[in-house]
């Protein structure tokens, strides 16, 4: 009886959660598409989206071309990496994990910049999230053959083939910005590793956004397993589950997304450290809660930096991915701090 209360109560509170974040999420899009260069009355926002005329006017195209599919992506993009970080930080028992720690992230962006460096990106919108989509999910792959060849032993192997991978795709992305010698290139290559949303269109959209959604609801499917999982390997092996094929689905899934979100806003550091541990501590460990409250906490913060980024510091055109960085450098920071008081 205990028990089915307690169930009913965190029913209640997740609902509430993502109640509160859902409503946080729309009235930080509603102000994002009424504020920025051009400032856009709230109410005309309003008679835009939900009108089905549409005559072609200045307002119309800000919000339509410019605005609102760059506010979509950044709640999508954030619902990505939140996941990924939720999930690789149970399945690795490990509270500093994130969507980086395979080499996901430096595969994507390796992928990105060979078709910069190859100046081939200029032929269509999505030359650039093609490669980077394809750098991402061969990153993975290499990392898990890693794996497989050990035996399947541990997944701290499975976290040091992912650190030393991306270590070494990192430094091939350092060796192609070092021996370019086309300042265009180059900047462009920077411009993209730091992560943004200033060049989002429709397409973009359209080849993440299927890939985020199902990788979500999969890891929400396998979040009870997951969390046996993080007991222990023999405890959920006892229970059935088994524990190297789950592990495995769950990583291609979360390769999946963390590629599909990095290949269309570069690289946006700590989102998959800092979400995760926020919900942690608002609603505990249980990952049939942890996972679809960081998707909606990930989404909400993501568009909340870019319009941050967006708006009120325009004059200084800094991006997102800087933004990030700025948060997450002294949050890891903390959560070092607090691990070792931790164990003492």
């Amino acid at each position: 009886m205990k028990n089915n209360i307690n169930q009913i109560d965190k029913k209640n509170l997740l609902i509430l959660y993502l109640l509160a974040f859902l409503g946080l999420s729309l009235l930080i899009s509603s102000i994002s598409l009424s504020t920025g260069v051009i400032n856009i009355p709230i109410t005309d926002v309003f008679s835009i989206v939900f009108s089905s005329n549409h005559s072609g006017t200045v307002s119309e195209s800000i919000i339509y071309d410019i605005r609102l599919p760059r506010i979509l992506l950044s709640f999508f993009v954030g619902i990505s990496l939140s996941i990924s970080g939720a999930v690789m930080q149970g399945l690795f028992r490990n509270p500093l994990a994130d969507p980086s720690i395979l080499g996901v992230s430096a595969g994507s962006a390796l992928g990105a910049v060979i078709p910069i460096s190859f100046a081939i990106h200029t032929i269509h919108l999505l030359v650039i999230p093609l490669f980077s989509f394809i750098g991402g999910m061969t990153a993975s792959i290499l990392v898990y053959l890693i794996f497989i060849s050990t035996g399947r032993k541990s997944t701290s192997i499975l976290l040091l083939a992912g650190i030393a991978i991306g270590t070494f795709l990192n430094a091939l992305i350092t060796l192609s910005v070092y021996l370019s010698d086309n300042a265009h290139q180059v900047r462009a290559i920077f411009y993209w590793l730091i992560g943004g949303f200033e060049s989002t269109r429709w397409e973009h959209l359209y080849v993440s956004i299927p890939i985020i959604f199902i990788s979500l609801l999969f890891l929400v499917y396998k979040s009870k397993e997951i969390n046996l999982i993080m007991i222990g390997d023999d405890y959920a092996s006892s229970l059935g589950i088994n524990v190297n094929k789950t592990i495995l689905l769950c990583l291609i899934f979360t390769s999946l997304a963390t590629s599909a979100a990095v290949s269309v806003s570069g690289i946006l550091a700590f989102v998959g450290l800092v979400v995760p541990h926020v919900v942690r501590l608002l609603i505990g460990n249980d990952n049939r809660l942890v996972i679809p409250l960081s998707a909606f906490l990930g989404g909400l913060f993501v568009v909340s930096m870019d319009f941050i980024a967006r708006v009120i510091f325009a004059s200084v055109d800094i991006r997102v991915g800087v933004l990030m960085s700025l948060i997450g450098g002294p949050f890891f920071i903390f959560l070092i701090f607090k691990n070792n008081l931790v164990r003492r």
